[in-house]
């Protein structure tokens, strides 16, 4: 399968909060690897209420062998609207399943692999949509979270399968990826992908609705809760790259 590359038209930026006395060189050069400036401060009220600010891209925050402390923060992030990773010196299955349920998008180990911390990264970002209006990469594949809009083949890979779709079907995947983490109106969308019919509104609300229930239907894991095609009521629809949260496997010496 092959991979859309990310394109960083922007430096973003990331704050990691952990105390002084932790090794932390390693996973910062491995952000900074990835396309991310850090800025380091040790935990208090300070360095949250910076977080909060909503001057970052990406919250990290080292939780460590009791929890209480990064844990607190971590739900306290979340709650304000911050994409927040939780770094450990080693990752026990309770401190990560503690994590993930005070709100954290994703979980690693301060040593983990610099490509593993990167991917895991830009994934958090992607959901977030920090890079908004996807364009495809120089092998024309857009990348929205786990989905892959392949221009060239006129293809949809969701998690590495093919997604089945029509080429109306596909056309209004390919628009939304283009305007991932935008709200689009349905006569905006159908009259972007269709060459010779223009739609009203009230007109687009009821064709679109016949496209969303088919693209759901092959492209969801469960219709019912969708991760991808996301209905933002009173204003329209948003294509989102999956909400699902990972937590990496172990790596074995």
């Amino acid at each position: 399968m092959r991979m859309a590359g990310l394109a960083r038209t922007q430096f973003l930026s990331c704050l990691l909060v952990a105390p002084a006395s932790l090794e932390t060189r390693a996973f910062v050069r491995a952000l900074h690897g990835g396309g991310l400036a850090v800025l380091e401060r040790e935990p208090g009220d300070a360095a949250v209420r910076m977080a909060e600010s909503g001057e970052f891209d990406l919250v990290v925050r080292a939780v460590d062998a009791d929890g209480v402390g990064g844990l607190v923060d971590v739900a306290r992030l979340t709650a304000c609207g911050r994409p927040v990773v939780a770094v450990f010196e080693t990752a026990t299955a309770e401190l990560v399943a503690e994590a993930f349920a005070a709100g954290a998008d994703a979980c690693l180990e301060l040593d983990a692999d610099p490509r593993v911390v990167a991917a895991q990264v830009h994934a958090v970002l992607r959901r977030a949509g920090a890079f908004a209006n996807a364009t495809p990469g120089s092998d024309g594949v857009l990348q929205v979270g786990d989905l892959l809009v392949d221009v060239d083949r006129c293809e949809v890979q969701r998690g590495g399968m093919v997604v089945p779709l029509t080429a109306a079907e596909f056309r209004i995947v390919e628009y939304m990826a283009r305007n991932c983490g935008r709200v689009l109106k349905p006569h905006e969308i159908l009259n972007a992908v269709s060459d010779d019919y223009r739609y009203l509104p009230r007109e687009a609300q009821d064709v679109f609705k016949v496209y969303v229930r088919r693209i759901r239907r092959k492209l969801e894991p469960n219709e019912e809760a969708p991760q991808y095609l996301v209905t933002v009521r009173g204003f329209g629809y948003r294509l989102e790259g999956g909400r699902q949260r990972v937590m990496l496997p172990a790596r074995h010496a």
